[in-house]
């Protein structure tokens, strides 16, 4: 409904951050009442706890972000306007290593921090149901973004300017706190010998294989050393997620 249209002078967003707070706050109760959230302690705490690290290292780190996991075998992630990023069991029981899931998440950040979402929606024709939606006069259409946020794990068809971004954003999210952005690359690289069928971040533009390549030209161009591939938790992490399907 609110994702075709035409484009905006220079990528502008006409969405203030408060408004796109108020926003994710009223689309976060939407969205969790359509999918299952997960409430393993464990898992909640790994993945907010990389997540918040992450957030810290960023210009919106004085905005609250909440994380979710969300059971759904499907290996995928996906933010939503205002501080909100989902992680899919699957994409933590399928990841080889707490590097490729620490980029996924370090990806949606970067969605959440460029605020492409609320970019998207700038660019939409029906920008004045959006402003309806965050006043608090539309409740039937934010029942249905939140419908279609859930439905297809992505809130809007980012650009392959944004997706690009986003993967820049995520090298340097991981390299700030530690992970080794070669996790990024081997992640893609799982779902493109998969066939990139997981739908959201993942099926997005460009191909898998123009990101490998990026991310590992990202990857050559800071100092990687003492940077890590794995660690020792997320191996429970991973075990327990596996159990849930």
């Amino acid at each position: 409904m609110l994702m075709a249209g035409c484009a905006t002078l220079a990528g502008a967003n006409y969405v203030s951050l408060d408004d796109e707070w108020q926003l994710g706050r009223q689309l976060e109760t939407e969205i969790n009442g359509q999918v299952r959230i997960v409430r393993d302690a464990t898992l909640q705490n790994y993945v907010n706890s990389v997540g918040q690290r992450m957030v810290r290292q960023t210009n919106m780190s004085g905005r609250p972000w909440r994380f979710y996991v969300v059971q759904d075998a499907r290996i995928n992630a996906f933010n939503v306007p205002g501080g909100l990023v989902y992680v899919h069991t699957g994409l933590l029981a399928q990841s080889g290593s707490a590097a490729e899931f620490a980029g996924a998440l370090a990806h949606e950040i970067g969605h959440g921090v460029a605020r492409h979402g609320t970019r998207r929606l700038s660019q939409a024709q029906e920008a004045n149901i959006l402003a309806s939606v965050i006043l608090g006069r539309n409740p039937g259409a934010l029942a249905q973004i939140g419908a279609q946020v859930a439905a297809t794990g992505a809130f809007a068809s980012f650009s392959r300017a944004d997706e690009r971004e986003a993967d820049q954003m995520a090298v340097q999210l991981m390299v700030a706190t530690g992970y080794d952005p070669e996790g990024l690359a081997r992640l893609l690289e799982r779902l493109m010998q998969e066939g990139g069928s997981s739908g959201g971040f993942f099926s997005s533009h460009p191909g898998p294989e123009e990101r490998v390549r990026n991310v590992r030209a990202a990857a050559r161009s800071v100092n990687r050393s003492g940077l890590r591939m794995d660690e020792a938790q997320f191996a429970g992490v991973r075990s327990r997620a596996q159990r849930l399907g």
